[in-house]
């Protein structure tokens, strides 16, 4: 078992929170071309990606994220070699809980600076 703690950034009319990621995946176009891509942002209806190519809008793709089956998804927005995508049927929340748990970031709560400081 283990504990997980999300940073849910604000709703900006999301269908769901997003949450803050860094996740290795693969993405599979239509027309048989493959890339790889970072996960930089994941919620249950969708993500932002991080690729090495240009994705115009409308682009169809099928994202292939760590223990999960691939997944149809659709971009919304791109702008250089960052993207949107909207999944076509929603990853479960168990299985968001599950990537979080392994591919998100912990926040620390504020500490002073002088308990950051090393004496030696």
């Amino acid at each position: 078992m283990f504990s997980v703690e999300i940073l849910i950034k604000p709703n900006e009319n999301r269908r769901s929170p997003r949450i803050d990621v860094d996740i290795p995946a693969t993405m599979t176009g239509n027309s048989n071309w493959r890339s790889i891509c970072r996960i930089a942002d994941l919620s249950c209806h969708g993500a932002r990606l991080a690729t090495f190519t240009a994705l115009p809008r409308g682009t169809v793709l099928w994202l292939q994220l760590p223990d999960q089956p691939a997944r149809k998804a659709e971009v919304i927005w791109s702008d250089d070699f960052s993207a949107a995508c909207q999944f076509y049927q929603p990853l479960s929340e168990n299985a968001v809980v599950g990537l979080v748990g392994r591919f998100g970031f912990k926040v620390e709560p504020e500490r002073p600076v002088e308990h950051m400081i090393m004496v030696a």
